[in-house]
């Protein structure tokens, strides 16, 4: 297989031959750009995610702190919310059957 054949490139407007050994360098040099970009986008997702993540972990606890409050300020409110949503619960399903 002949590595020297020409190919015809048109770039900047101009018509340039380059050989074939030229022509795949240049694609891979092409393909690693791509690579470390799709690369950077990746992590910058992951980054993003594990920021959104930290933010949903902080929010979790105020809310598990706020419902300890409100179990502790009214604990037989909360026991009849308890038994009326599993008397409901157990309504629909057996009603399903």
């Amino acid at each position: 297989m002949d590595t020297q054949t020409s190919v015809t490139s048109k770039e900047n407007g101009k018509l340039d031959d380059i050989s074939i050994a030229e022509a795949i360098a240049q694609f891979k040099e092409a393909t690693s750009s791509i690579y470390d970009a799709v690369g950077s986008i990746g992590c910058a997702t992951a980054a993003n995610a594990k920021v959104r993540l930290n933010e949903g972990k902080a929010r979790a606890m105020e809310l598990e702190e706020k419902a300890e409050e409100v179990v502790r300020s009214r604990p037989l409110v909360t026991v009849g919310v308890a038994f009326a949503a599993g008397w409901l619960v157990s309504y629909l399903l057996q009603r399903r059957s």
